[in-house]
C-alpha cells in the first residue's frame, strides 16, 4: 500500500527544471496538471528523449479528475465529494522521494478538505484519496466520494469480473439494460470477483484496479453517445468510495495502467497480486499437502441425501410397511398413517413416492427414538449426532434387518456400490462433496472406500447463518449456539442486525468465536472421516461493516478489530481468509469454498462459483412457474431436489448474455489457474442447463476448468448410468490437459474468427486450445476443428480432441 510522500516543493521544483529533468507544468487557474514519464536519456538526442517522453503523458484536472493518457480518455469529469464540486488547493508537483523517474503530485478538495496524491511511475498511474483525521464520519452518514465516470463515447468494450469475465460491447442496448437491472449498484468485494476492470478505446485498453476494494460502490446507466436524434445509446458506468466511520482512516487508492490486450487488466493484477505476497500456487499448496494432487484432472460430484436408507436398500416393501405401521414401536407420523395404512399388497402399487414417503418416515420416527440436543459453546453435538447415527443404524440391524439387504451396502448419498459404479466406469479422480455430513457418519466404510479409490471426499460446512433452535432441524451448518446468534450477528450502521441467508437467522461476523468454529470443523472431518471440506461463503468476499463492538471479547483469538470491537469490511475479509488459512493447514484436509473471489483466497485449492454464477434470482418463470421450460424445480425431495437435478432451459436474455462465447473472457483464470481450481455454482451442474450445456462444455475445456455432476444413489445404479457416463466423457478430455497444465498460467486468448464462434486459449508452457463452438468444421493451420469441439495441443507433443455430446 502506498504510503502518504512529501514531494517537493514548487520552488525547489522549478529549480530542478532548470536542468531540464522535471518534466511538469501546472495551470493553476484551470488546475491543470500534466505529468510525464522522465526516461533516461543516456546518450539520445533531445528529439528521441522528446518522443520517449511523449510516449507517456498524464494530462488530469485536479477540480475534476478528468484524465488524459497518451490521447486516451481514461477518466470523464466526475469528481464530487456528497455530490458536491469540488476545487483543488495546496497545488505541489515534483519528483517522488524514491525515484527521479517517478513524478507526484497532491493537492487538497474543498470544501470536503480530502487530500489527493497522483503518481506516475513509468506505466502506472496511481491516486490516492485520504480524509483527514480531523473530520469525523457519523456512524450513518459515509463521506462519499465520487470518483469514476466513463468516458462512453469513446469506449467500445468493458470487460468486467462479475463472473469469470464478460466481455461487454458499450452499444449494446440488451447488455445496457441488464447491467443496469442487475448489477448497478454493485461493491467491488462480493459482486466484482476480482477488484479491477478494463475498458477498450480502438486497439487500446485502460485497466482500473482497486488497490481498496472494500466499501466502492459501481453504478451503470445508458447514456446517449450525443446530442443528435440519431445518436446511439451507449452503457455509462460510474464508480464511487465511501469513507464510513470504521474506514476512514484508510486511504482509497487507485492504480490505473495501459496495455494492448484483453487480459492486461488481469495480468496487471495478477503481477501485483505476487507483488504484494498474495498469491499462492497450486503447487506450493501441494507441498503442503499432497492431497491436492487428487484434484488434478477432476471432476466435481455433489451427493445428496442425509438419510440412513435409499430404496436400493429395501428387499421388501410390503412387510417394511407393515411393520412400521404395526410393530415398531415407532413414534408414526400422521401423514405416514394416512398415505401408507390403506395400501394393500395384490391390490396397490407400491409407487417411488410410497417407498421414499416409508423411508424419510422411518428416519424421522428415528429421530425422534435418538434425539440429539442442541449445540452449546461446550458442546457442539457433532459427536453425539455421529452416536446417534450409529444406534440409529445399530437399531435398523436389530429390528429392520429381515426387509433390508445387507447393512455393508446401505446408504443414501454415498454407498459402497455407488463407488465400485464410480470405479468400473474408469473414473480415475473425483471430488465427491456430500450436502450434509450425516451421510459419511451413518457409513464410514462408503467413504474408506471412495478414499482408496483415490478419490477426495468433502462435506459441504459453513459458519454464516445462525438460526434459532427448532427452526430448521436439516439445516445442520445453522444449528449454532445461541450465543453466537446473538452476539455474533452483525448489526448494521442503521442499528439493525443483517438477516442470514434467505432471511432466516442472523449473518455472523467470523471473527466471533474463531475457537468454536474450529473444533466443529475439526470435529466433522474426524467423525465423518473426510480428506476435503468445502466451506461455503468464506471465499465470496462477502464483507460488511459490524458495529455491533461485541467482537473483542467474544473473538476467542487473536483476531481483527479497530480499537473499539467494531470491525470494517476489511477486518472481515482477513477474518474469512484468516479461518480458511487455518482450516487449510490441518493435515490431510483439501479445502475449497464458494466462488473464490479474489479478495479472500487464503488456503483454498478450489472454488465452486465462477464459471456459472447464479442469475435470475427473482424470476418468475425460473423460480415459480412450474409450467414453465425455465422452471429449475422445487427443493424436494430432500434426497434428490428437483433444484438441483431436474432439467431446465435458460431463458432470455441470460441465455445470450452469460452463455454465448462471444461474450466470455477468462479473466479469472489470467489470474488464477494455477492456484486455484474453480468450476460451477452447485445451483447449476454441467448437466442442468439443457439449451447452453455445449457452450458450457466447451468454455471449460477451453479454459481448463472441471466439470461439476450432481449424483445420488439411483443415478450411480450401474457404470453406464447416463450421469457416470456423462463424468467419464468429461474426464476423458479434462484429465488429459489438466495433468499438463495445472499450474501452468494462462496467458493469452484470442479469436480465430472474426465472430468469436472460434477462440484459442494458451498456457505458459506454450500448449493451446482451441474451441469450436459453431456447427460446422473448422480449418486452421492445416488442421480441422469439429463442430462444437476442442482441440488442445500440448507441449509436450500430444493432441487432445474432444466433442461436446449435447447440441
Amino acid at each position: 500500500m502506498l504510503s502518504v510522500r512529501h514531494p517537493l516543493n514548487l520552488s525547489t521544483c522549478a529549480i530542478v527544471a532548470l536542468t531540464t529533468a522535471c518534466l511538469f507544468s501546472s495551470n493553476a487557474q484551470a488546475s491543470q496538471i500534466t505529468l510525464t514519464s522522465n526516461s533516461s536519456v543516456s546518450g539520445n538526442s533531445i528529439r528521441d528523449n522528446a518522443n520517449s517522453a511523449t510516449n507517456n503523458t498524464v494530462s488530469l484536472s485536479s477540480n475534476t479528475l478528468e484524465i488524459d493518457w497518451n490521447g486516451l480518455s481514461v477518466n470523464s469529469a466526475a469528481l464530487t465529494v456528497d455530490n458536491k464540486p469540488q476545487k483543488a488547493t495546496n497545488l505541489v508537483i515534483g519528483f517522488s522521494d524514491k525515484a527521479d523517474s517517478v513524478k507526484i503530485a497532491t493537492w487538497t478538495l474543498v470544501p470536503s478538505g480530502i487530500n489527493v496524491e497522483a503518481e506516475l511511475n513509468q506505466d502506472k498511474l496511481t491516486f490516492q484519496f485520504n480524509l483527514p483525521s480531523n473530520i469525523q464520519v457519523k456512524r450513518s452518514q459515509p463521506v462519499e466520494l465520487a470518483w469514476f465516470d466513463l468516458a462512453e463515447k469513446q469506449t467500445q468494450t468493458l470487460f468486467l469480473p462479475f463472473s469469470e469475465g464478460m466481455r461487454v460491447p458499450t452499444d449494446n442496448k440488451l447488455w445496457g439494460s441488464y447491467l443496469v437491472d442487475n448489477h448497478s449498484g454493485s461493491n467491488t468485494t462480493q459482486d466484482l470477483k476480482m477488484p479491477f476492470w478494463t475498458v477498450q478505446q480502438n486497439n487500446h485498453f485502460i485497466s482500473y484496479q482497486m488497490v481498496n476494494a472494500t466499501n466502492n460502490q459501481l453504478l451503470f446507466s445508458n447514456a446517449s453517445s450525443d446530442s443528435s436524434s440519431n445518436s446511439k445509446t451507449k452503457i455509462d458506468m460510474k464508480a464511487s468510495h465511501q469513507f464510513t466511520m470504521l474506514n476512514q482512516s484508510q486511504p482509497f487508492i487507485v492504480r490505473i495502467t495501459l496495455g494492448e490486450s484483453w487480459l492486461d487488466g488481469a495480468k496487471h493484477y495478477r503481477d501485483w497480486r505476487i507483488e504484494n505476497d498474495l498469491s499462492e500456487t497450486l503447487v506450493a499448496k501441494q507441498k503442503r499437502n499432497p492431497d491436492v494432487s487428487k484434484l488434478i484432472g477432476a471432476s466435481h460430484v455433489y451427493l445428496f441425501g442425509k438419510d440412513p436408507l435409499s430404496i436400493q436398500d429395501v428387499s421388501d416393501w410390503w412387510r417394511l410397511k407393515t411393520w412400521y405401521l404395526e410393530g415398531s414401536k415407532l413414534s408414526v407420523s400422521s401423514e405416514a398413517k394416512r398415505e401408507l395404512s390403506s395400501l394393500s399388497k395384490g391390490k396397490d402399487w407400491f409407487s417411488q413416492y410410497h417407498k421414499q414417503l416409508l423411508l424419510d418416515s422411518i428416519s424421522q420416527s428415528l429421530q425422534v427414538l435418538y434425539p440429539v440436543g442442541n449445540p452449546t459453546l461446550e458442546n457442539n453435538t457433532i459427536k453425539a449426532q455421529y452416536k446417534a447415527a450409529q444406534d440409529k443404524k445399530n437399531w435398523l440391524l436389530e429390528h429392520a434387518s429381515p426387509y433390508l439387504n445387507s447393512s455393508q451396502t446401505w446408504g443414501q448419498a454415498l454407498s459402497s456400490d455407488m463407488v465400485a459404479n464410480l470405479n468400473k466406469a474408469g473414473l480415475n479422480k473425483l471430488w465427491l462433496g456430500f450436502d450434509n455430513w450425516m451421510p459419511a457418519f451413518y457409513q464410514p466404510n462408503a467413504v474408506a472406500m471412495a478414499k482408496q479409490s483415490g478419490y477426495l471426499v468433502g462435506t459441504y460446512d459453513s459458519y454464516n447463518t445462525a438460526i434459532p433452535a427448532k427452526l430448521n432441524d436439516n439445516w445442520l451448518t445453522a444449528q449454532l449456539p445461541e450465543p453466537m446468534r446473538q452476539s455474533c450477528a452483525i448489526e448494521l450502521a442503521d442499528g439493525s442486525l443483517k438477516k442470514g441467508f434467505r432471511g432466516n437467522g442472523f449473518y455472523l461476523n467470523p471473527n466471533c468465536y474463531l475457537e468454536y468454529v474450529k473444533q466443529r470443523a475439526q470435529d466433522i472431518m474426524r467423525f465423518g472421516n473426510f480428506n476435503s471440506l468445502f466451506l461455503d461463503v468464506d471465499a465470496t468476499a462477502m464483507a460488511r461493516e459490524d458495529y455491533s463492538g461485541s467482537i473483542d471479547s467474544h473473538s476467542n483469538s487473536n483476531g481483527n478489530g479497530n480499537g473499539n470491537g467494531n470491525t470494517n469490511e476489511s477486518d472481515m475479509l482477513s477474518g474469512f481468509n484468516n479461518r480458511m488459512q487455518w482450516l487449510s493447514e490441518q493435515p490431510s484436509l483439501v479445502l475449497g469454498s464458494e466462488d473464490g473471489n479474489s479478495l479472500t483466497t487464503k488456503g483454498i485449492v478450489f472454488a465452486h462459483g465462477l464459471e456459472t454464477v447464479g442469475f435470475g434470482w427473482t424470476d418468475k418463470d425460473m423460480k415459480e412457474n412450474r409450467q414453465s421450460p425455465y422452471y429449475l424445480g422445487r427443493w424436494y425431495p430432500d434426497h434428490k431436489p428437483d433444484f438441483f437435478f431436474k432439467p431446465a432451459e435458460v431463458k432470455e436474455p441470460y441465455k445470450a448474455l452469460l452463455f454465448s462465447p462471444q461474450y466470455r473472457i477468462p479473466l479469472y483464470q489470467a489470474v488464477f489457474h494455477d492456484e486455484v481450481i474453480n468450476t460451477h455454482h452447485w445451483h447449476s451442474d454441467s448437466l442442468k442447463l439443457t439449451n447452453v450445456r455445449a457452450n458450457r462444455d466447451l468454455t471449460a475445456m477451453l479454459y481448463n476448468t472441471p466439470a461439476m455432476v450432481h449424483l445420488t444413489r439411483d443415478e450411480a445404479l450401474s457404470s453406464s448410468s447416463p450421469r457416470i457416463k456423462a463424468l467419464k466423457h468429461y474426464q476423458d478430455g479434462f484429465e488429459p490437459m489438466h495433468e499438463q497444465l495445472w499450474d501452468k498460467q494462462l496467458v493469452d486468448f484470442d479469436w480465430l474468427d472474426k465472430s468469436g464462434d472460434v477462440q484459442q486459449t494458451e498456457f505458459s508452457n506454450g500448449s493451446k486450445i482451441i474451441a469450436n463452438f459453431s456447427n460446422k468444421t473448422f480449418h486452421h493451420d492445416n488442421i480441422d476443428i469439429a463442430a462444437l469441439s476442442v482441440r488442445a495441443i500440448l507441449a509436450n507433443g500430444q493432441i487432445v480432441d474432444w466433442q461436446s455430446t449435447y447440441h
